[in-house]
């Protein structure tokens, strides 16, 4: 196998690679961002919530904690009407009832409640459920609740089922939007990881094309080909 063939079957390889770069990229750069990924739809925090009273919160001592488990962070937060603890271990974060010490869970109807919060459409809700093993719209979120909303582009709000927070608003567009995303930056695995093997292939690729593209160079061209016709002595 000559150093020649391998140079023009890898320049074909890279090249498709690269019609696929610039495509891609062209056609998301001319999309509308907030409109194909969801933020249209998704309503600014404000800045202020209103105070309620509360009733005497249970020692941090009572929960059902590891004793052993180092915590990192103790959070005191308001989920519509419920105070909770956000306990921050290595291991991950629980929730708890701050009145009662109770593991929290979000229900359906707070995560209807939440949702309609964050949702800044004109539509209506349809449904909400509840995703034990998460969705592929929002990878590496755990459990989720999606909540979607009846608006002309199916817009879905997907919430934290540990703590309701809001993780993403998504709607019909993403999926293309998501797919050019994955054709650009080669993530045919759906790792969701921008530095994964096949670009580290492709790039060592390229640059193996580079080299053995000056190597021909000396086969391929003679002196004279680099002087200017006119010039020639």
């Amino acid at each position: 196998m000559t150093l020649r063939f391998l140079h023009k079957w890898l320049g074909i390889v890279i090249g498709l690679q690269l019609l696929i770069w610039v495509t891609s990229g062209v056609i998301i750069s001319l999309l509308d961002q907030q409109h194909v990924s969801g933020r249209s739809t998704l309503k600014s925090e404000p800045n202020n919530h209103p105070l309620a009273p509360v009733n005497a919160l249970v020692a941090l001592q009572t929960l059902d904690i590891d004793p052993a488990a180092e915590i990192t962070e103790v959070r005191l937060e308001r989920v519509v009407s419920t105070l909770i603890y956000r306990i921050t271990t290595a291991s991950g974060s629980k929730t708890f009832e701050a009145e009662t010490g109770n593991v929290f869970a979000i229900t359906d109807q707070q995560a209807k409640t939440l949702a309609a919060a964050s949702y800044a459409g004109s539509g209506s809700l349809l449904i909400s459920e509840y995703l034990v093993d998460g969705s592929d719209e929002v990878a590496k979120a755990g459990s989720v609740w999606r909540v979607s909303f009846d608006d002309g582009v199916d817009t879905r709000v997907y919430l934290s089922a540990l703590d309701g927070s809001v993780i993403a608003h998504r709607n019909r567009y993403w999926k293309v939007f998501d797919f050019l995303l994955m054709l650009h930056f080669m993530d045919y695995p759906r790792a969701h990881n921008f530095n994964n093997p096949q670009i580290i292939v492709i790039a060592f690729l390229a640059l193996w094309l580079t080299i053995s593209g000056l190597l021909l160079v000396k086969t391929n061209f003679k002196r004279r080909d680099f002087t200017w016709r006119g010039f020639t002595r």
